[in-house]
């Protein structure tokens, strides 16, 4: 056995990594998330495929609440989909809106160009590219661009994670983030089955890791996953907290849900009754 990262081998990491052979059902998930989606979708107050930049998949969906919008603008969530970075679209998830905008918070769901296509690095620019535009945009669109929380599932907790750590010079001022399920160190993922499409060297893996990126001044962070995840999720949230900790920028919670896996645990999101959706709301509030 050659070991690559801490105790795994190629195939022990493969498989620490492998969401969907993991949970066989995914399929019936995905399909579920798509058909809500597409009703959301159609339903009137939805501002779909608003372009944040120039190529086809740099674009968002902004869903508000149905009242007036109160001075100031809405708070607002930007999420970022899943997918390992080279999969899905904003499309399968605007789902995630109504309990969302029922609570007096605006959701707006953003796409990106995938791997290997792009660069991760010209990715996660992407993805700084969208919190720029809706800042300068928040006005317009009867947001408040300060009380925006960055969020996302999978691939895009990690791009949640990466945003929020940024140099506060360089970007927008954020409320808070949520990383569901995130990735925040990518040098396992490098040494993956992953990689086959990411093509991430080590000195991007590790530019792009929030792991190492973690300094202190950073907005308040919600960590969550389901317990039912794999090892490297466990491995990811729990290296990733202790990180935080030792900065002296502890999260403001970190959850972990009982039976949950990588795909129900995003159903968790839009569950009142589960931690994660009162965790995320509370960031956006003053």
């Amino acid at each position: 056995m050659v070991v690559l990262y801490r105790h795994y081998d190629r195939a022990a990491l493969d498989s620490a990594y492998n969401n969907r052979a993991a949970v066989p059902s995914h399929p019936t998930t995905l399909a579920r998330w798509q058909a809500r989606s597409a009703e959301v979708r159609s339903a009137p107050g939805a501002t779909l495929d608003i372009t944040y930049g120039p190529t086809a998949r740099q674009r968002l969906d902004l869903f508000r609440p149905a009242d007036r919008a109160p001075q100031g603008g809405w708070p607002t969530v930007l999420f970022f989909h899943g997918g390992y970075w080279q999969s899905l679209h904003k499309d399968s998830f605007s789902f995630l809106a109504p309990p969302i905008t029922a609570r007096g918070v605006a959701l707006a769901v953003a796409t990106y160009d995938l791997c290997p296509d792009v660069t991760m690095t010209a990715l996660a620019d992407q993805a700084r590219s969208a919190l720029a535009f809706l800042v300068g945009a928040a006005r317009g669109l009867d947001l408040d661009p300060d009380r925006l929380v960055v969020a996302g599932h999978s691939a895009g907790g990690h791009l949640a994670a990466l945003l929020a750590g940024d140099d506060p010079a360089r970007r927008p001022k954020l409320a808070g983030a949520l990383a569901l399920s995130g990735l925040f160190d990518l040098e396992p993922i490098r040494l993956s089955y992953l990689n086959d499409a990411l093509r991430l060297g080590s000195d991007e893996a590790r530019v792009l890791s929030p792991q190492h990126q973690v300094a202190s001044g950073g907005p308040p962070l919600v960590l969550a996953m389901g317990a039912a995840e794999l090892p490297g999720f466990h491995d990811q949230q729990g290296d990733f907290d202790g990180a935080l900790r030792a900065a002296g920028t502890p999260p403001r919670a970190t959850i972990v849900t009982a039976g949950d896996d990588h795909f129900s645990v995003l159903d968790r999101l839009v569950d009142p009754a589960a931690p994660i959706l009162p965790a995320l709301l509370a960031l956006t509030r003053p």
